[in-house]
């Protein structure tokens, strides 16, 4: 009888361990430790390397109808009532035509006016209306926009010399349209980047929801109805952004080589939609 030490069991028990245990792979490390910090928010107050385009004080440097605009309480402000109704108008800022830049300010919107910041604009005549591809000027997924009642003769008229076409960022009182990106420029409809969207433009070819930054109805909830709210806009390349609030709110890639706009005038505007006042305040521009 063949007797097996306990040191050569031992070994066998081992040898058939290492044959039916996979071994164990070693704990994974983050090639990049400390790498995974959180991204500061946007710091909307901080100007450092801003300039300062409106003195809170005068419209030096800017440049509109003195029948509508005028500086009260340190801002700028224009006004349209039933009874002397303005027609859609602008005061535009005389002190360059930005191409890429950053814009901030501060504006408020109140009983039912209707208003905007325009920027890369071309001052003169609007251009003649293109015929609209079905649905062109509805936001994804809602049902087709209604016509505007035809407005009473405005005792101030819209004149030429203060007019501009170009991207804005719409802010009107009622806050549905607000944040959106337009363009006026000669485009089948001005609204290209509806608040919430990515949208992609390109050559002969609707505009297109590349991506979402969030639900349409709840970024309206951050705008505040009737009071003061700080927008944030840039423009980068073909790239259009509006922040309002700390809350990116829309964004527009411009591939479309022949319409989208590289350099233009900035400009507030009050349009001829409504009644109340709209004002603005606090504006810093970095080049």
């Amino acid at each position: 009888m063949r007797v097996v030490s306990v040191v050569t069991l031992a070994l066998w028990v081992s040898s058939a361990s290492l044959l039916t245990t996979p071994p164990q792979s070693p704990p994974r490390v983050s090639p990049c430790p400390g790498c995974g910090f959180a991204p500061e928010p946007l710091a909307y107050k901080d100007v450092t390397g801003w300039t300062q385009i409106f003195d809170g004080k005068t419209l030096d440097g800017w440049d509109g109808n003195p029948a509508v605009w005028k500086v009260e309480n340190g801002a700028i402000t224009a006004e349209s009532t039933v009874e002397r109704r303005v027609g859609t108008t602008y005061v535009i800022w005389r002190g360059g035509e930005p191409a890429d830049f950053e814009l901030k300010l501060e504006v408020k919107a109140d009983a039912d006016i209707h208003g905007g910041i325009f920027y890369r604009g071309a001052v003169g005549p609007a251009p003649p209306r293109v015929t609209p591809t079905p649905r062109a000027a509805d936001a994804p997924g809602a049902a087709p926009a209604t016509p505007r009642p035809q407005m009473p003769v405005p005792v101030v008229p819209a004149d030429p010399k203060w007019n501009v076409t170009g991207y804005s960022l719409d802010f009107d009182y009622a806050r549905d349209n607000d944040g959106n990106i337009q363009d006026t420029g000669g485009r089948p409809e001005p609204q290209i980047g509806w608040r919430g969207n990515v949208v992609r433009m390109e050559a002969g070819q609707r505009p297109r929801v590349v991506g979402s930054v969030g639900d349409r109805s709840a970024l309206m909830e951050l705008i505040k109805l009737g009071d003061w709210n700080e927008l944030h806009i840039i423009a980068r390349g073909h790239q259009v952004m509006h922040i309002v609030n700390g809350q990116l709110m829309a964004v527009v890639i411009d591939d479309d080589v022949a319409a989208r706009k590289t350099k233009g005038v900035i400009a507030l505007q009050i349009e001829q939609y409504g009644a109340g006042r709209i004002s603005f305040r606090n504006i810093w521009l970095k080049q």
